[in-house]
């Protein structure tokens, strides 16, 4: 698959804004601070393919017109998406309903399994991109399972098999239930302690009474207290001054007579800072005290007109505690039978997915090649199945996900006859040295010079690839633009 074009527009614009217009391997959109639209472009690209991937924090995805031209295995493809409309080579397509065969017909996927864990193979992202080395939620809702993964790449659609994954499926939503059970039940719990203790439920209206009325005796306090240091510098300042005016000298025990000043007066200057800076403290707590004050007399005048209306949550509370009681053992009993039958099927899952598969075999093969090139330790060459991913540290699970990761692209790509494109987010992270991030990127571009690639960084890495088409991202891209623009 290869994107030759790909432009985006504002809903309020009528032109559009050209990202990419030509054939090139490898493109990286970069800038040297964060939060210039780098990730929000990466995500625009796989949300313009169809996927169900999450708006950044100041974009929104439906806001846009999103236009791509792709050619997967010599078929073009022009794909437009408005929203939850998709218009692929002039045919109208809805999201999320048609999202399954949407990928399908772009990818030239047809296995289930495979398509349901496409994203989590061609996705590199900065958040959880970087630690998922073979299950978990990748982006949003997306999900990666290596056992499926390896299950879709056999082309294993036995009947035992969907028997098996649509009852994981069932008790995962069981899990769900009961889960939710046991919160409440623990809920009920508490409340119901409470109610027997005939605990009283505030209203809004008395927990401003009770604050206003310890605001005002703290205020008080404070100023009762302001009061007395003042009196106390005052004093201090008023005896300096004395003993300046009247000129009392003193004799050392070298016979030199000294007259007394502030400055000599033993302490007189520390005990002066000392307390005008609590002087300082208090005035500031005073003035932060009353306008606390003021901001409660005026939402206690806004609430005048409220008084009546009966106290919501207090009702509501009690009427869960006189619900029937859900059992919290019996709940979390429930819960602890389904974990096992789940694990149980796991296992049966994981026994299928091992038998008679060769791309397993593969994949330790290219394994064992990049972890001695990544400078990993032989101990580190882990069952691609594993849940023990705990103990590693953050740099060794770095390289660990990146070389799985290129495993999956590779076999992937061999499945379904073209090189797949590769969308990396940040591949820079805070254990991982410049060094390590570079041999990553070589490897890519030696063994995957076939596959477009796509970095998003504050990298600049030209000096890896030489047909890069490097593109700045100043945080203007998806600013919103006048009709008249």
């Amino acid at each position: 698959m290869k994107i030759i074009n790909f432009k985006l527009r504002h809903k309020q614009s009528f032109n559009f804004k050209t990202v990419i217009d030509e054939d090139k391997s490898v493109f990286n959109f970069h800038s040297n601070t964060n939060s210039t639209g780098k990730t929000t472009l990466i995500r625009a690209f796989l949300y313009t393919l169809g996927f169900n991937v999450p708006d950044t924090e100041l974009i929104k995805f439906s806001d846009f017109e999103f236009v791509m031209r792709i050619i997967v295995n010599g078929s073009e493809f022009n794909i437009v998406r408005k929203d939850s409309l998709i218009t692929i080579n002039d045919v109208d397509y809805g999201l999320p309903v048609d999202e399954l065969a949407i990928r399908a017909m772009l990818f030239n996927i047809m296995d289930h399994n495979l398509l349901d864990n496409l994203l989590g193979t061609i996705y590199f992202d900065q958040e959880k991109g970087w630690t998922l080395l073979n299950r978990g939620t990748i982006i949003g809702i997306n999900r990666f399972s290596i056992e499926d993964f390896f299950r879709g790449l056999n082309d294993d659609d036995s009947e035992e098999s969907r028997m098996l994954e649509s009852k994981l499926r069932e008790i995962d939503k069981k899990i769900a239930q009961y889960k939710f059970m046991v919160n409440i039940a623990e809920y009920q719990d508490a409340i119901n302690i409470e109610v027997n203790k005939k605990v009283s439920y505030d209203t809004y209206g008395e927990t401003l009474e009770r604050e206003l009325l310890e605001k005002k005796q703290r205020l008080s306090i404070v100023e009762e207290e302001l009061k007395e240091i003042n009196e106390i510098i005052k004093g201090n300042k008023d005896f300096v001054d004395y003993i300046e005016k009247k000129k009392i000298y003193i004799q050392t025990l070298d016979q030199e007579i000294i007259q007394v000043t502030r400055h000599n007066l033993y302490n007189y200057q520390q005990v002066f800072e000392s307390n005008e800076a609590r002087k300082f403290l208090l005035v500031s707590e005073k003035n932060a005290i009353k306008q606390r004050i003021a901001e409660i007399e005026s939402t206690q005048r806004k609430q005048i007109s409220f008084e009546n209306i009966p106290n919501v949550e207090e009702d509501l509370v009690r009427r869960l505690a006189d619900v029937k009681r859900i059992g919290t053992i019996e709940a979390q009993s429930l819960v602890d039978k389904l974990k096992k039958e789940r694990k149980a099927i796991n296992e049966q899952l994981l026994k299928r997915t091992k038998a008679s598969n060769d791309w397993i075999d593969k994949a330790y093969k290219i394994i064992e090649g990049y972890t001695l090139e990544l400078g990993l330790s032989p101990a580190y060459k882990i069952d691609i199945f594993t849940h023990k991913l705990k103990s590693k540290s953050g740099a060794v699970l770095h390289k660990m996900v990146f070389m799985h990761k290129l495993v999956y692209i590779k076999l992937l790509s061999e499945k379904v006859g073209y090189p797949l494109p590769i969308f990396c987010d940040s591949p820079s992270g805070r254990e991982i040295e410049d060094e390590t991030i570079r041999t990553m990127l070589t490897i890519i571009k030696r063994d995957f010079a076939d596959h477009q690639v796509f970095i998003a960084s504050i990298n600049d890495y030209h000096e890896i690839f030489e047909d890069i088409k490097i593109i700045p991202m100043d945080g203007t891209l998806f600013n919103k633009q006048s009709l008249l623009d």
